[in-house]
C-alpha cells in the first residue's frame, strides 16, 4: 500500500468521524446540511481514490476514479449553494434561472460517466509507462467548470463581504467561508499543477487535493456550528415521526398525550392534549384480549416503571395487529415523566407465520406420507430380497444364495481354520410319488419334508433347494462324528414323518439318500483358491450321495476321509 493511498484513507477516516460528530453532537441546521453535502463530497473524493488504488484490474481503478471526479465535480455546484446560504440568497435555488446554472454540473458528470473514446479519462495503452490513466482532450473542460463554480463562489463572497461593512457578523460569516472554500481552491490548483501538469516530470502521485479538503473540512466543521447567521432550525420531528413505519406515543405522567405520529392518529380518534383513555380505546379496539391487557397495566400502577408488552388487533385503515411496547421516561433524576408507547405493525410477521405454520403442517404430512412410503419399500425390498434368495416352493434357500454364502463361509473357515458340512440328501423314488400322486401332491410332500428338516437345523445352519427333489444342508462348527449323527438323525426323522395327501385321504411317508462330507482338518491338502475348493466338496458330497442311492438308497454315505 502506497503512502498516497494511506494518506486517501486517513483523511477518510478522518472525514468521517467528523461527519458522525457533526450528526450526533450538533444541531443540525440548514447551513449544516447544506455543508453536509461539501463534506460528503470530501469524503467520497479521498475514498474513492483510495477504492483505486487498492484493485489491481484497471476496469475497477478506472471505474474509481471516474466516480471519484464525479464527486470533485459536484464540489463545484456545492460550494455554490454554500455560498448562497452564506449570503442569504438561498431564494435563487428556487428559480429557474438555478437550474441552468445547475446544467454545466450535470452535464459535466454525464460527461465524466460517459467518457466518450476516452475524451475525458482513458487507459495508458504504453506499457512502458508508469502511469495508468491518461488524461483526455476535455479533462481540462471539466475541472474548468468545476473551477469556475468555485471562482463564482468565491466572487460571490467577497461581493457581499465589501457590501456589508457595517455588518460585522455578515463579514465575520463571509471570511469563515472564503477561507474554506480558498483553501479548496489553493490545494486544488497545486495539486493541478503538480500531479497533472508536472506529472511526467515527478512520476509520483501526491494527495494534495485530499490533504486540501481535510484541512478546509475540519476548519468549517468548527466554524459552522459557531456562527449565528441563520436561524438555528431543529429537524422537523414530526415529518421524522410521521414517515416511520412505528407507531409513536407520548404521555405525560397524567396520561395526557404529548405527542404522536401519523401511525397512532389513523387508529384512534384522539388529539396531541387528549387524555388517553382506555374505556374509548376498549370501544374502538373491541376484539382484544382486554383482561389480559387489563391485569398488565394494573401491575403499571404497582410498579410505574415497569416496561409493557401487549398486541392489539385494529380495523382501521384496515385489520392490522399490532405489537404495543411501553416504556417510562425519565429525567435525568430517574423522576418518572411520563410513558413512550410504540406501536409495531406485526400483521405481515403474522401472516408470515400463519403461512409458515401451514407449510409445517404440510410438510410434517408429506413427511408422514414419506415416512410410510419407506416403510412400505424397505418391508417391499425385504420380500423381494427374500424373494431373491428364497426358493419360493419350499420357502428354504434357493441354490444360487447357497453358492454365494458358500463362497464367503468357507473362505472364513479356510483362514480360521473352522470345521463344517455339507450335507447332501435326495427324496428316494421321488418320481414315482409324481406319477402316483401327481406333481401337486408331490410338491407337498417337498414342502412338509423341507419344514421338517428346518425344524431339525441350529440356527447356524442353511437348508437349500438344490434342484428338484435334491436338498444341501450346510453345518458348520460340528466334528466329522457329530456331523453324521446330526445326518442320521435327520434320516430317520424323515422315514418316521407322515405325509398326509389329501386325494387318497392318507398319510404316506419317504425317505431319503445321504451324503456327506466334513472338513474338519486342512493340514491334509493345500487350499489356493476356495472357489475351486467349494466345487471340490460338492462334488465329493454329491458322488457320496449316488454311491448312497447306488447301494440301495436310505442310506448315509459320508466321504469326509476320501478328502486327501
Amino acid at each position: 500500500m502506497g503512502l498516497s493511498m494511506i494518506v486517501d484513507f486517513s483523511i477518510f477516516l478522518v472525514l468521517l468521524c467528523t461527519l458522525i460528530f457533526l450528526i450526533f453532537t450538533k444541531t443540525i441546521s440548514i447551513l449544516n446540511r447544506v455543508y453536509l453535502l461539501l463534506h460528503l463530497a470530501f469524503m467520497f473524493w479521498a475514498l474513492l481514490q483510495f477504492a483505486a488504488g487498492t484493485t489491481a484490474l484497471s476496469e475497477y481503478r478506472f471505474l474509481f476514479i471516474k466516480l471519484s471526479y464525479v464527486a470533485l465535480s459536484t464540489l463545484g455546484i456545492g460550494s455554490l449553494i454554500f455560498s448562497l446560504y452564506i449570503i442569504n440568497r438561498n431564494s435563487f435555488l428556487k428559480r429557474t434561472s438555478f437550474k441552468i446554472v445547475l446544467l454545466p454540473n450535470l452535464a459535466a458528470n454525464l460527461f465524466i460517466l460517459w467518457n466518450p473514446n476516452g475524451l475525458f479519462l482513458t487507459l495508458n495503452s504504453d506499457p512502458l509507462s508508469g502511469k495508468t490513466f491518461v488524461y483526455g482532450d476535455y479533462f481540462g473542460a471539466v475541472i474548468a467548470i468545476l473551477m469556475l463554480y468555485v471562482t463564482a463562489s468565491i466572487l460571490l463572497l467577497m461581493r457581499h463581504f465589501f457590501q456589508s461593512k457595517q455588518d460585522s457578523m455578515a463579514r465575520y460569516v463571509c471570511r469563515f467561508a472564503l477561507i474554506g472554500i480558498g483553501i479548496i481552491l489553493l490545494f486544488g490548483c497545486a495539486d493541478l499543477i503538480v500531479n497533472i501538469i508536472f506529472l511526467q516530470l515527478l512520476n509520483t502521485y501526491f494527495p494534495i487535493l485530499s490533504v486540501g479538503m481535510l484541512l478546509s473540512a475540519l476548519y468549517m466543521s468548527i466554524n459552522v456550528n459557531r456562527i449565528n447567521v441563520l436561524d438555528m432550525i431543529s429537524i422537523a420531528h414530526r415529518d421524522v415521526m410521521n414517515t416511520l413505519s412505528v407507531g409513536i406515543m407520548v404521555l405525560d405522567r397524567d396520561g395526557h398525550i404529548v405527542e404522536m405520529n401519523r401511525f397512532v392518529d389513523e387508529i384512534f380518534s384522539f388529539s396531541i392534549g387528549d387524555r388517553f383513555e382506555l374505556e374509548k380505546v376498549k370501544e374502538q379496539l373491541p376484539d382484544n384480549d382486554w383482561d389480559s391487557i387489563n391485569r398488565k397495566l394494573e401491575l403499571r400502577e404497582q410498579d410505574p416503571l415497569m416496561k409493557l408488552e401487549f398486541q392489539w388487533l385494529t380495523t382501521k385503515p384496515q385489520q392490522r395487529y399490532l405489537l404495543v411496547q411501553s416504556f417510562p421516561i425519565l429525567d435525568k433524576y430517574t423522576k418518572l415523566m411520563g410513558y413512550m408507547y410504540t406501536l409495531q405493525d406485526l400483521t405481515e410477521v403474522n401472516r408470515l407465520a400463519d403461512s409458515l405454520k401451514r407449510q409445517n403442517l404440510l410438510l410434517q404430512q408429506r413427511n408422514r406420507e414419506l415416512i410410510k412410503t419407506q416403510e412400505e419399500l424397505y418391508e417391499a425390498n425385504k420380500k423381494l430380497e427374500k424373494i431373491a434368495i428364497t426358493d419360493p416352493l419350499t420357502e428354504c434357500y434357493n441354490r444360487r444364495y447357497l453358492m454365494q454364502f458358500l463362497e464367503v463361509e468357507l473362505a472364513k473357515n479356510i483362514e480360521e481354520s473352522l470345521p463344517f458340512t455339507i450335507i447332501i440328501f435326495d427324496l428316494d423314488y421321488f418320481k414315482l410319488i409324481n406319477d402316483a400322486y401327481g406333481h401337486l401332491n408331490g410338491d407337498t410332500v417337498l414342502v412338509h419334508t423341507a419344514r421338517k428338516v428346518n425344524s431339525l437345523l441350529d440356527s447356524q445352519d442353511r437348508l437349500a433347494r438344490y434342484g428338484g427333489e435334491e436338498f444341501i444342508i450346510y453345518v458348520p462348527t460340528l466334528s466329522a462324528i457329530e456331523a453324521h449323527q446330526k445326518a442320521e438323525e435327520i434320516k430317520n426323522e424323515i422315514e418316521n414323518h407322515r405325509i398326509w395327501i389329501e386325494e387318497v385321504s392318507d398319510h404316506i411317508s419317504v425317505t431319503i439318500s445321504v451324503g456327506i462330507v466334513t472338513i474338519d482338518d486342512y493340514t491334509q491338502f493345500k487350499v489356493n483358491d476356495p472357489k475351486v475348493f467349494l466345487q471340490e466338496v460338492m462334488n465329493l458330497a454329491d458322488t457320496a450321495l449316488y454311491e448312497a442311492k447306488y447301494k440301495g438308497r436310505n442310506l448315509i454315505v459320508n466321504r469326509s476321509s476320501a478328502i486327501s
